[in-house]
């Protein structure tokens, strides 16, 4: 019986002793503002239920991460020092990770609890501006950062510049956010190498990179390209070992500054393969490079990039631009008038253009015969190169009836288009009237100089102005009004347009060099 007793007594002792040393959960609460917040961020706990001898015997808060044991938990504040709303207000910490806001009595046993996250944010459209998107080796650029909160700020957050494809842990350090201007812009000089590039924001510094990462912004690093004029040769059609020069401008100082060169290759030759002739730096007052022709006669070009050592994949991006010239056996001899029949006052014109490499070999005989699409669009192609510096690049071969690559390139800068709806045909027999070659002429232009103003009025009387064609008509007034296409001469200082008249090829010749001419200047 005695032993019966003992039993109940220790079962007891020991149901009583495990019933006090269960943290007590009963009369609190805690009530979070938010489940998430970011590093530093002020964040509010209302805490409800407390009773007064629990406030009054040293209840307390403390944060603490959710898997430290709770004899670890960092003291923050007596619950009898909250405010008469008894809501606290806290810094959320600044590490990422899942945490818990908890309210013990005077005896360190848990009252109550709520858990939250620190996490990073994401940046949204607009945080991250970049004053370009497409700059040139070392210009000067700027990006201005926003959405960031003052906590983030305060804990570090950054921003770096790296390539496009770099893994986020490479990223270099440039620039912590709180050491922006007050526009929160920092200002920088791109890259010296070609390619595309992202400006990176970060939330913190020191935390995990993937969840610190706020946002991106993506930029690409390019040269620049020659404008009509910027690459200027003295002749075009040398004779072997001929003194001939160049000059070249347009470049920036940035670009020179990288090593920006020179070089002499034949026409088809590899961009690779060129020869360095000289760097831009080092060339005569004027930007001008001397040297002689090559001995060997063919087609050749004085190419221009904008970086010296360039790797195999960055020729394309480092060209800045190209002009081609000639090298025959002996000088050109002009063409003289009467020579298949080439009228007196085409023969300037076209001996002129031929000088200028603004002709092929097809157009040079029969001059009164009328010049055909596909004969005019091999013209209107050496017209665009010849301003632009840069070879035109053939299009989707969809014609049927042509395979003739200058075509290709015609199409693809929208110089001409096909003769039936689906762009099938492209008729390359067809003889061009007058106000067609006005529309291929201005096109031609407007490929080359995106910038030209390209508008115009008629600067005299054109009295069969109503039998233009409307969607030729805007056309054959810019090149009226630049002394491009005149017109037949009628009384009183009116002309005759006659837009549906063919256009024979010494006319066609004469009218690409005076488009030459006129905007190779610009």
């Amino acid at each position: 019986m005695k032993k019966s007793y003992l039993i109940i007594i220790l079962t007891l002792s020991l149901v009583i002793t495990a019933f006090f040393s269960i943290p007590v959960f009963a009369s609190g609460t805690v009530t979070l503002d938010k489940t998430e917040y970011t590093v530093n961020e002020e964040g509010q706990a209302k805490i409800e239920g407390l009773t007064n001898s629990q406030i009054e015997d040293g209840a307390w808060l403390g944060i603490a991460q959710e898997d430290t044991r709770y004899e670890n938990t960092y003291h923050e504040i007596y619950a009898y020092d909250l405010p008469l709303n008894n809501v606290w207000k806290f810094k959320a910490p600044s590490k990422y990770g899942n945490y818990e806001v908890r309210v013990f009595d005077y005896d360190d046993n848990l009252i109550a609890k709520a858990s939250f996250s620190v996490v990073g944010t994401k940046a949204k459209e607009g945080d991250i501006t970049l004053s370009k998107n497409e700059v040139l080796l070392r210009e000067p650029m700027s990006v201005t950062v926003n959405g960031l909160t003052e906590g983030q700020i305060e804990n570090g957050a950054w921003l770096g510049i790296a390539k496009y494809d770099e893994k986020l842990e490479n990223t270099y350090h440039d620039s912590y956010v709180y050491d922006l201007d007050i526009n929160n812009t920092y200002k920088f000089e791109a890259p010296s190498k070609f390619g595309r590039y992202e400006v990176r924001v970060f939330s913190s510094y020191g935390l995990d990179i993937q969840e610190s990462f706020f946002g991106k912004a993506e930029f690409i690093v390019t040269s620049s390209k020659a404008k009509p004029g910027d690459i200027v040769l003295s002749k075009t059609n040398p004779a072997p070992e001929e003194a001939m020069t160049v000059t070249v401008n347009g470049l920036t100082p940035g670009e020179i500054e990288e090593g920006a060169w020179l070089g002499i290759a034949k026409y088809d030759e590899k961009l690779q393969n060129t020869y360095h002739n000289s760097y831009i730096a080092d060339l005569k007052m004027g930007n001008v490079y001397e040297f002689k022709a090559p001995s060997e006669p063919g087609r050749y070009e004085v190419r221009v990039f904008c970086k010296y050592g360039l790797e195999e994949a960055e020729y394309e991006y480092g060209l800045f631009g190209r002009a081609e010239f000639t090298v025959g056996g002996a000088p050109v001899e002009e063409i003289a008038a009467g020579t298949d029949g080439l009228s007196a006052w085409a023969a300037p014109e076209v001996n002129e253009a031929v000088e200028q490499g603004l002709v092929t070999e097809q157009v040079l005989s029969q001059f009164p015969k009328n010049i055909t699409r596909e004969e005019f669009c091999e013209l209107a192609v050496l017209l665009y190169e010849k301003l632009t510096g840069n070879k035109a690049e053939a299009g989707v071969d969809n014609f049927i009836d042509t395979d003739n690559p200058e075509v290709l390139k015609a199409f693809k800068l929208g110089i001409v288009q096909g003769t039936n709806p689906e762009m099938t045909l492209f008729s390359p027999d067809l003889e061009i009237t007058r106000e067609q070659i006005s529309a291929m002429l201005f096109r031609t232009l407007q490929a080359a100089m995106p910038q030209l103003e390209a508008t115009g009025e008629f600067q005299v009387t054109v009295l069969d102005a109503d039998q233009i064609s409307p969607w030729a008509l805007s056309a054959v007034k810019f090149m009226n009004a630049n002394g491009i296409i005149n017109g037949t001469p009628a009384a009183g200082g009116a002309v005759y347009f006659l837009p549906k008249s063919n256009t024979t090829r010494e006319m066609a010749i004469s009218l690409v060099l005076r488009a030459f001419q006129t905007f190779s200047q610009f």
